[in-house]
């Protein structure tokens, strides 16, 4: 596998990591060329249960008076259940009952992403920004509705405005060097692969994208040390078997020809 098409694949879901959810639900990184926040993979039933208030039919609804952060997380145990239809509900109601909470938004548009309605998920996502301009969660998550679009500057925008609200969000800096290295611009690249690292040196997938961009300028050194961090860190072991497979490539790239004639 060409190290530049590993490092370019996609994949909304990220093989464990998503980039909204608001809160970093796990640990999980890939290498791909988008971060999202994480998508649980268990969430929590609310533990205030609600007080027993009927609708206007008279029958008790047991999401009458719910927080939205009671909301969200009925909806995320419905889709670690895999009742994603249930939880689209569940944020429908939440949504209903309070209008004016981009958290709500934000989740649901993070749903749509999964599901790759990327129409949907913009309307989301803008609706949430109304509310609140600056949240750098949703301005990373709608950059990334952008790139899918093609729409490469207004994705950067929102990424340089996210980083400018939160500079330790790691989602936006990775996203953003993804950007500039499909760009070939890669000092760019590195300082927010830099970043990345800084922010959160446990986390995997920015360690193999710093060692794409090292080897593309050239430090093959720094690159090769990146790698096998990541083989370190990673715990998806389609991804390690890649890295080690690109990692033998490289050092025998970096071994002298012995056919090659001496120096004179």
């Amino acid at each position: 596998m060409n190290n530049k098409l590993f490092y370019s694949c996609l994949s909304i879901t990220l093989m464990g990591l998503f980039v909204i959810g608001f809160i970093r639900y796990n640990n999980q990184t890939q290498p791909l060329d988008s971060l999202q926040l994480p998508t649980p993979t268990t969430a929590q039933t609310p533990g205030i249960l609600p007080s027993k208030k009927a609708s206007a039919h008279g029958v008790y609804d047991p999401h009458a008076t719910l927080k939205p952060e009671q909301h969200i997380q009925v909806a995320l145990q419905h889709k670690a259940e895999g009742r994603l239809h249930e939880a689209m509900r569940a944020l429908a109601r939440a949504i209903e009952q309070y209008p004016d909470k981009q958290d709500l938004y934000g989740i649901r548009a993070s749903f749509y992403m999964e599901k790759n309605q990327l129409s949907e998920a913009l309307q989301d996502l803008e609706q949430g920004l109304k509310i609140a301009p600056e949240d750098a969660r949703l301005l990373t998550n709608r950059a990334q509705v952008y790139r899918q679009f093609g729409q490469i500057e207004q994705a950067l925008h929102d990424l340089n405005t996210a980083i400018q609200s939160n500079p330790n969000l790691l989602a936006a800096h990775f996203n953003r060097g993804a950007i500039y290295y499909s760009s070939n611009e890669f000092k760019k690249a590195l300082a927010d692969f830099d970043a990345c690292i800084a922010i959160d040196p446990h986390t995997a997938a920015p360690y193999f994208n710093r060692a794409s961009t090292r080897q593309a300028v050239g430090h093959l050194a720094g690159a090769k040390e990146d790698l096998n961090r990541f083989i370190e860190l990673s715990e998806n072991e389609q991804w390690k078997t890649a890295a080690r497979e690109l990692l033998s490539r490289w050092e025998k790239a970096d071994q002298p020809d012995d056919k090659a004639s001496p120096a004179s």
